[in-house]
């Protein structure tokens, strides 16, 4: 796997660090600092060692903001992107791959004209330009997964009307209103992490998870939990039918599974999908999750009580797979 950093960075007029490079024989492009992580390298490192190398700046390494992974022209990658601070240095050329050409303090309103190394990075870079962070939880392109906003009820009104939808998450007899919308995903108090999910910049679904507390524990009858366990619970649906089957789904439980084992030190992932539901039990199956037992009639779901499978994916398997790498 490539592995790599990147840096952001934002002067006290919102203008971001970017560098423009490129062979000699290609069209330059603008990025913020980035590269390859050496094999004794720490992603932290990484990200100080490019940015002095790209731009003659000393960097102090802050806080982690997401990663971004992939595939490129048939290699798997990794890149963590990282604010940074400026603690000395002074604008130099002095890339040892003598592929950098300028180095420049970029506003808003130029990144939105830029011709980017990575075009897909635009929202992101704008958005953190404009409020000094940002809603993105990870990207696994062409999927990137953000945190829901208020400006998302119209979405989940849209979805929540939409019977191919409700035929699986909620119900056909549960079509909601916007005071509905408001009431179920956007509660006072909320313990839940709740996340849109988007493909190639289109919002298509919904996501969300939580930190087991007793109660949940109940709920799923995990009598075997240690108390030292970190056991999520995770509830999520693909809105646009359009994008059903195409294997979205597997890949998105795959890349928030890796985001949960990260991010969260997640010891165990728990659903209980109903049993009917053959679709998504075998595409849970595909992304490492096993059937564990039945819950009989645990769900209300269309004016009957429903048997669900209480599935699980639990972190060995992670480490158990990328071992095999």
């Amino acid at each position: 796997m490539w592995r790599g950093a990147a840096a952001m960075c934002i002067n006290e007029k919102r203008e971001l660090l970017m560098i423009l490079q490129g062979r000699p024989d290609e069209e330059k492009r603008w990025s913020v600092p980035s590269g390859e992580a050496n094999d004794d390298e720490t992603y932290e490192a990484c990200c100080a060692r490019e940015v002095w190398e790209e731009t003659g700046y000393e960097a102090g390494v802050g806080r982690f903001l997401h990663e971004k992974g992939g595939v490129s022209r048939g290699i798997l990658y990794k890149v963590k992107y990282y604010e940074i601070d400026i603690i000395g240095g002074t604008p130099t050329l002095h890339d040892p791959d003598e592929l950098i050409c300028d180095i420049a303090w970029k506003s808003a309103e130029d990144i939105g004209k830029l011709d980017l190394t990575y075009p897909e990075d635009r929202p992101f870079l704008l958005e953190y330009v404009a409020t000094g962070t940002s809603g993105i939880l990870y990207r696994s392109n062409p999927l990137t997964v953000r945190k829901l906003v208020p400006g998302d009820a119209k979405l989940l009104f849209t979805w929540m009307n939409e019977p191919e939808v409700l035929q699986f998450y909620g119900g056909r007899d549960q079509a909601h209103t916007m005071e509905r919308v408001q009431e179920q995903f956007y509660p006072e108090e909320d313990v839940l992490f709740r996340c849109i999910v988007e493909y190639d910049g289109k919002p298509i679904g919904y996501i969300q998870y939580d930190l087991l507390d007793e109660e949940g524990m109940q709920y799923y009858g995990l009598a075997d939990a240690s108390a030292i366990e970190r056991i999520f619970g995770m509830d999520q649906f693909i809105g646009e039918p359009a994008y059903w089957n195409r294997g979205i789904g597997q890949h998105l439980m795959s890349s928030m599974l890796r985001h949960l084992a990260e991010q969260h030190q997640a010891d165990r992932v728990v659903m209980d999908p109903q049993a009917w539901n053959e679709r998504a039990i075998a595409c849970y199956e595909k992304s490492g999750f096993r059937k564990v037992k039945l819950l009989p009639e645990q769900e209300w779901h269309e004016g009957a009580k429903r048997d669900c499978w209480l599935m699980e994916w639990r972190q060995d398997d992670l480490e158990a797979t990328d071992a095999k790498k």
